[in-house]
């Protein structure tokens, strides 16, 4: 029996933000902070910038404004204070109390009036009934200021805990103003929405990744790239992503989500009208859709080697690397599925990275160090299982190495010891005589840096690059399909 999974309106569309901006937005702050839940915070404290007509805020600029209010009340209740005698202040003080106002409030705020007013003791009220006005306000004021600091309290909350529920929505109208209620709904719908669709899962009160949210995000990058490569007068690159590549073999394979969209009509109708028999109107479904097989070129094994180290995330470049690796992923992945990619991600330590893990990779931001030898290690042992005829390690960098193995460790020597020079060229011989070729990548231009890629290039045969962040996928995903198909320049 098949299943039909249906999702509700998206409520978000009707505030101004489409599913497909809050997925964008998501994305692009996931990529960049390289954690789900500090995304999200990142969003409730900074708002949306969309191409909407108003802007969502977020809790930073709400709280600005309660500050302001905050301040504005204080210097009001400064000047109703001069018109008191101190037998009023004191009843004043003590009313305060049995409202059950915090005391913080009513201390800070006392402390706050004696500073600011001249002489405690003379009163300029010029009658009764202007006093007890005066009073009444001053009352009114020490209520407001109460739930001003209520509803500051409750958006470190709401940030802490990841949850914009807790958040009196009636108060931030009433403190802040109607526009920030409203921007409130929709980030608070934009969650909702990508948690119905499957984009974001919540464990108690974290969220991760789910599997398609993945693939959204590596698809996403994918058209980034290419859209940039467009501008740059890279020519018109959209068969990547849409095409296939290979000769067909005249088979057809199941449709599988999220893999190879290039639907055989014929065949997916007949498997239709079997299904239902000849009567029209004829209704596809998933099960019916069968997809085109392509006899595609000899299996490639690739190691992505991915700089982690410090200076990969002072200097900006580590987002730019991690959305043309995942692109990478996507591409082999989906299009040539017979192909095998690793991705090892290399500071002080080198280390396997799992797709899923990727887009929430981030770069290290305690411990120094570049350590292309243990990288380079992790490539050759995992190529060396792969029974294919094209093996590469494409190396993604901006500096030399500063780190090599011995005994099971990492030392650590900047600038790099001439020891640390040898294990790594020594490594890069290992992949050499094992049929390893290295492509490496530069983002940065670094004298010692070329110097060093000119002995692994000798040594190796591999190509290297410089590149800025935002052309990296030029170089890295057309050279793969350059060197993959035959096909393009």
């Amino acid at each position: 029996m098949t299943t039909y999974r249906y999702f509700k309106k998206d409520d978000t569309e009707s505030l101004g933000l489409s599913r497909d901006i809050s997925i964008d937005v998501f994305s692009k702050q996931i990529l960049e902070i390289g954690n789900v839940n500090e995304a999200l915070q990142k969003v409730f404290e900074d708002g949306v910038n969309s191409d909407t007509d108003t802007p969502v805020l977020g809790l930073k600029d709400m709280e600005l404004r309660l500050l302001e209010n905050r301040s504005s009340s204080l210097e009001g209740l400064g000047r109703v204070f001069t018109h008191l005698t101190l037998d009023e202040r004191n009843e004043l003080y003590s009313k305060s109390s049995s409202l059950k106002i915090p005391v913080p409030i009513i201390e800070d705020t006392f402390k706050y009036l004696q500073k600011t007013t001249s002489d405690k003791n003379v009163s300029f009220g010029s009658d009764v009934e202007n006093e007890a006005a005066n009073f009444n306000e001053a009352l009114d004021v020490f209520v407001y200021l109460d739930k001003i600091d209520q509803l500051r309290a409750s958006f470190k909350n709401a940030i802490a805990q990841g949850d914009l529920s807790q958040i009196n929505l009636d108060a931030v109208e009433e403190l802040v103003g109607q526009d920030a209620k409203k921007s409130l709904q929709q980030i608070i719908k934009m969650v909702a929405a990508l948690e119905e669709s499957g984009f974001l899962i919540k464990n108690r009160d974290r969220y991760k990744l789910s599997n398609s949210a993945v693939t959204q995000i590596a698809k996403g990058a994918m058209k980034e790239i290419f859209n940039q490569m467009k501008k740059n007068g890279l020519g018109n690159h959209d068969t990547f992503l849409k095409g296939e590549w290979g000769d067909l073999t005249g088979q057809t394979l199941p449709f599988e989500i999220a893999g190879n969209f290039d639907i055989n009509l014929q065949k997916s109708l007949f498997n239709s009208v079997l299904r239902q028999g000849s009567g029209l109107p004829i209704r596809l479904n998933k099960d019916d859709l069968e997809i085109n097989e392509y006899e595609h070129l000899s299996q490639s094994a690739t190691v992505l080697l991915l700089d982690q180290s410090r200076s990969m995330g002072m200097y900006g470049t580590y987002t730019a690397a991690k959305k043309v690796s995942l692109a990478l992923y996507w591409l082999i992945k989906t299009k040539f599925p017979k192909d095998k990619i690793f991705v090892v991600g290399f500071s002080d330590y080198a280390m396997l990275i799992e797709g899923k893990d990727l887009p929430e990779s981030t770069w290290n931001h305690w411990v120094a160090g570049t350590n292309m030898h243990h990288g380079l290690i992790m490539a050759r042992q995992l190529l060396s299982k792969q029974n294919v005829s094209n093996r590469q390690v494409l190396m993604v960098t901006d500096g030399e190495p500063t780190v090599h193995m011995q005994n099971g460790r990492a030392v650590f020597a900047h600038p790099p010891t001439k020891q640390t020079l040898d294990n790594t060229l020594m490594e890069v011989k290992k992949c050499t005589r094992e049929g390893i070729t290295i492509n490496t990548f530069m983002l940065e231009i670094n004298h010692f840096l070329m110097e060093f890629l000119d002995q692994m290039s000798k040594i190796n045969k591999g190509r290297s690059f410089y590149t800025k962040p935002d052309e990296l996928g030029r170089y890295l995903l057309v050279d793969y399909l350059s060197n993959r198909s035959g096909k393009f320049d």
